[in-house]
């Protein structure tokens, strides 16, 4: 059965195509930009390139291959501690009963109200002490406990939606507080703990404010992001190709 053309019908796929046009257009536009030197684009924005000027890439592989290692580092590393705090945290506050349990989980949630700029100071100074300022570990060390936060809240409401069913029954068959946790609670929380794995990860490297204050001095242990804002412009104008 064919359907029948409708004035509706043209409209509405005409608008579709409008705006897959208008969602590729920049796309389309920045590629066409990175073959062309920052003469030509400045000259004749909308041309196509006379010439492949790769050495636009060259730059870019150049200027950004040394800090996205160092962010991607930075970020796994440091996604491995959040994610076994969160998974461990979550579960004891979700499925354990001990004394304080309520005032602990209420000063976490204490924390997630601080705003991050009243942080940064005492973060500092944490980070001075301990000697580690130009170092990896300046990095890793205030990520893993400051991004812990909200995936342990997330943690913990999954886990409390568990049925304590299947605890009781592992209870009953010997398992330990430890075998709970990873042969039942961690396998059934793969979801929830990836939301938090992305959310930090996109968090972490996107973060610019504290790398540019605990990494001053050289481009050896920057991240992407730092390197990028402090050091895309050219000597007072955009390299628009780079």
């Amino acid at each position: 059965m064919h359907r029948k053309i409708t004035i509706g019908f043209v409209l509405s796929k005409l608008l579709l195509a409008f705006l897959l046009i208008m969602t590729f257009l920049p796309i389309l536009t920045m590629f066409n930009m990175s073959l062309k030197s920052t003469v030509l684009i400045r000259t004749n924005f909308w041309s196509l390139p006379t010439s492949i000027y790769w050495t636009n890439y060259e730059k870019a592989f150049k200027f950004v291959f040394r800090p996205v290692l160092n962010s991607l580092l930075i970020c796994m590393i440091s996604l491995v501690g959040i994610i076994i705090l969160v998974a461990l945290a979550g579960y004891a506050f979700g499925k354990m009963q001990f004394k304080g349990k309520k005032i602990i989980y209420s000063m976490v949630i204490c924390v997630m109200m601080i705003p991050y700029t009243l942080l940064i100071i005492p973060n500092y100074e944490i980070v001075e002490t301990m000697k580690l300022l130009n170092t990896y570990w300046a990095l890793i060390l205030p990520y893993v406990f400051g991004q812990q936060v909200f995936g342990i809240v997330l943690a913990e409401t999954f886990y409390s939606s568990l049925p304590n069913e299947l605890f009781e029954a592992a209870k009953i068959d010997g398992a330990s507080e430890f075998q709970k946790f990873s042969l039942i609670a961690l396998p059934l929380s793969k979801p929830i703990l990836i939301t938090v794995g992305i959310t930090a990860f996109n968090s972490m490297y996107n973060d610019y404010i504290w790398p540019t204050i605990v990494l001053s001095s050289g481009d050896e242990f920057k991240t992407f992001c730092q390197v990028v804002f402090n050091n895309a412009a050219g000597k007072g104008t955009n390299d628009l190709g780079l």
